[in-house]
């Protein structure tokens, strides 16, 4: 009994350094990617950003707000730290991670969208994994856990959280061992134009679209607001260019409106609005009704240059 003791020890503690090898190989590859899910969070965690103005948002902010553009034609140093498929919650939780490692910017430009903004989750286990590799950070941790359902044992059983992930642990295990390039890698500073083909949505001439919004990102908002003035950051609102005829088809678009409108009012926080601009007018600027391509990310960010140099706020800078 006593050599089965020690043999079934020796063999669990030979295991336990496999898998935290493994792990350690996995998450440091995972932690170099430029893939669209780790790369922003990688550039945080480096602390060498540095930003003069950072974009937040959903999926349209990383594929619409084209760094290249912001940096050449406002003389800046821009990051965009768009999020995809989360609302603000999320994307507030990346700020102020991006914050506990890096200066703040002096401009923020929040991109605003009733589906992308306000809405509740329909599925908070989306791409619960673009924090495996930074389950040691404690702050992060308690901010996205209970969400995402990351438990004590993803946190500190080697291996466990990686589970059901084999894509990941294919991609970290080849990242450690020197492979650069990747599917859905290729981002510069955030961004990255997508040349994906029309994605043809058909809808009925009186069909209506209903966006849930939960008020409590309502509250988050002004808080967010009030953070920024008090910080002496500037921040503006943008009203994304959806391909029409969306924004005429949402039931409640004056709702998320109305709050986007208030809060500017009440923190003298400018608004773009770009709901009909002449981009919106022409599918061949989009990939889907909700995102511009690249092409009309060049067109929508240089619009958008032109508005904020108006602003005056680049001044200094």
């Amino acid at each position: 009994m006593k050599k089965f003791l020690i043999r079934f020890c020796i063999w669990m503690a030979i295991a336990l350094a496999l898998a935290l090898l493994a792990d350690m190989m996995v998450t440091n590859g995972l932690s170099k990617t430029d893939v669209r899910k780790y790369t922003v969070w990688n550039d945080i965690y480096k602390g060498e950003i540095n930003a003069d103005l950072v974009v937040l948002g959903n999926s349209q902010a990383w594929c619409s707000y084209n760094t290249y553009i912001l940096d050449s034609l406002l003389d800046c140093n821009s990051y965009n730290l768009g999020m995809d498929g989360h609302s603000l919650h999320f994307q507030l939780i990346r700020y102020e991670t991006y914050r506990r490692f890096n200066p703040a910017p002096q401009i923020i430009i929040l991109n605003t969208c009733f589906f992308g903004t306000f809405y509740i989750m329909a599925d908070k286990q989306y791409e619960r994994d673009q924090f495996f590799p930074y389950v040691t950070d404690a702050t992060l941790m308690a901010a996205v856990a209970e969400t995402k359902h990351i438990t004590w044992l993803d946190k500190y059983v080697p291996l466990y959280r990686y589970f059901g992930y084999r894509d990941d642990v294919e991609m970290g295990m080849a990242s450690f061992f020197g492979q650069t390039d990747f599917q859905d890698g290729g981002f510069h500073k955030g961004y990255r134009g997508n040349d994906y083909p029309w994605e043809t949505i058909k809808m009925s001439a009186d069909s209506l679209l209903h966006s849930t919004i939960d008020m409590k990102l309502a509250d988050e908002l002004e808080k967010f607001a009030e953070e920024c003035c008090k910080e002496d950051t500037k921040l503006v609102f943008v009203k994304y260019p959806m391909c029409y005829p969306i924004v005429e088809r949402v039931s409640n678009l004056n709702v998320s409106d109305s709050i986007i409108e208030t809060i500017a009012d009440r923190y003298s926080i400018p608004v773009l609005d770009y709901y009909y601009s002449d981009i919106t007018k022409d599918t061949t600027n989009y990939y889907n009704f909700g995102h511009l391509n690249k092409k009309g990310s060049k067109l929508f960010t240089n619009d958008l240059c032109l508005d904020l140099d108006s602003l005056g706020i680049f001044k200094g800078i």
